[in-house]
């Protein structure tokens, strides 16, 4: 048996989300504030996700993430000491779990899952392992948590092991408040320097949306030139008075970090890693609040 120790632990598309939107319970709050029901599917999906992947079955790996998934992994290379960026598609992760690609025996597993939080459909989660360490953005679709964001490291039984060069934990924790704010206050006054300088240019934000006639989930992205170019165009703009942003840090690994930020218009979830002496955004995932009539 495996032994799995669980913690209790602005666009035009983004202007179109606050008509689309019919978002269920709006309330972010800790991680001891999740209903132990919704915690157990929280964390089941993330297992179904990690422990899927070392078990070689492809179905529980299909029934823990979304078609949409944006699965994100930044490796150095040693020649040149620069960063490439890699992606997992939907197909690479179940047809690589069919194939039986990261079969582990249970007893070198060492798998901790927490979930972190939840604001109605959204839930964020950690998942840890002795090769693979992620931070997962869930959507709740039909009834089903399934993971559409994903910004993961080497595991500390990972021979790619590596830890960012002067990096502290404690330290940073202040410097990705600032990344975080660099593009939500830049987005909100048209600064599009504070905006860029937050981003990597493969950052990618899904904006979750549920169609009223249908009932039925929908996800919209933007990427680099999507979050930056209706900044620059002043189109994000929001009135002086409607600025704000309210962040917070919700958890912190291995040269990663996810934050929550409140605005006036909805709670953007975002995960950034550190890189090159700074921080820089590259998954975002978006749940805008009810439009006050």
């Amino acid at each position: 048996m495996t032994k799995i120790f669980i913690k209790r632990r602005i666009a035009v598309v983004f202007l179109l989300s606050f008509f689309l939107i019919v978002p269920s319970i709006l309330r972010a709050g800790t991680a001891e504030d999740i209903p132990e029901e919704e915690r157990a599917a929280i964390e089941q999906t993330a297992l179904d996700y990690g422990d899927g992947f070392y078990s070689g079955a492809p179905e529980r790996m299909e029934r823990a993430i979304h078609p949409d998934l944006n699965k994100i992994f930044i490796r150095t290379l040693p020649q040149t000491k620069r960063h490439v960026v890699s992606y997992s598609s939907y197909s690479i992760l179940i047809e690589a779990t069919r194939a039986k690609m990261g079969l582990t025996p249970p007893e070198k597993r060492k798998i901790t899952v927490e979930a972190l939080l939840i604001n109605g459909d959204v839930a964020c989660a950690k998942f840890m392992s002795s090769q693979y360490n992620d931070y997962l953005q869930m959507i709740r679709v039909d009834g089903q948590w399934k993971i559409i964001n994903v910004l993961w490291v080497p595991g500390p039984d990972s021979p790619g092991r590596g830890l960012p060069e002067g990096f502290d934990k404690e330290k940073e924790r202040e410097t990705a408040v600032t990344t975080a704010l660099d593009f939500i206050e830049g987005s909100q006054s048209g600064d599009v320097d504070r905006v860029e300088s937050s981003l990597h240019p493969e950052a990618c934000r899904a904006v979750y949306q549920k169609i009223p006639q249908t009932g039925k989930v929908l996800i919209s992205r933007n990427r680099y030139s999507g979050l930056v170019e209706p900044v620059r165009a002043g189109i994000s703009v929001v009135p002086e008075d409607k600025r704000q942003a309210e962040t917070r840090v919700i958890d912190m690994m291995d040269g990663m970090a996810f934050l929550e930020v409140s605005t006036h218009n909805a709670f953007h979830y975002i995960q950034m890693q550190w890189m090159e002496g700074r921080w820089m955004i590259f998954n975002m995932l978006v749940l805008p609040k009810p439009r006050t009539p």
